[in-house]
């Protein structure tokens, strides 16, 4: 997905993603989703007023690619544990099955009744 690897690529986005998987308690996918709308708003202001898009620190000041990585790795990388707690995929209601859901087996009177027929 963009948005993982802008979140890597740039300051701001990897502020704004820390600030949502760290003090907002947001699952990573949230926190992703996030981030991709970021991501798309500033892409279309930049083809809007045709300039290229650039690396900014929290500050504005721009920076180059090596710059902007290691500020993330200085400032905003989300500590492992935390990433683990947020990235499980089978957590809460999502991974039972649903109790109102119909059967997908054939229903046996149906079974019954289209043989007599």
């Amino acid at each position: 997905m963009a948005a993982n690897h802008a979140r890597r690529a740039d300051p701001t986005l990897a502020a704004k993603y820390h600030r949502l998987m760290v003090d907002a308690g947001k699952h990573h996918t949230s926190a992703q989703c996030h981030i991709a709308a970021t991501l798309i708003t500033r892409i279309v202001s930049c083809w809007r007023a045709q300039i290229p898009y650039q690396l900014r620190d929290i500050d504005g000041t721009p920076v180059n690619p090596a710059q902007a990585r290691e500020i993330i790795a200085n400032n905003y990388t989300v500590p492992e544990r935390l990433r683990q707690q947020r990235t499980r995929t089978a957590t809460g209601r999502r991974s039972k099955e649903s109790h109102s859901a119909p059967s997908t087996d054939p229903s046996k009177h149906n079974a019954k009744t289209a043989g007599a027929a």
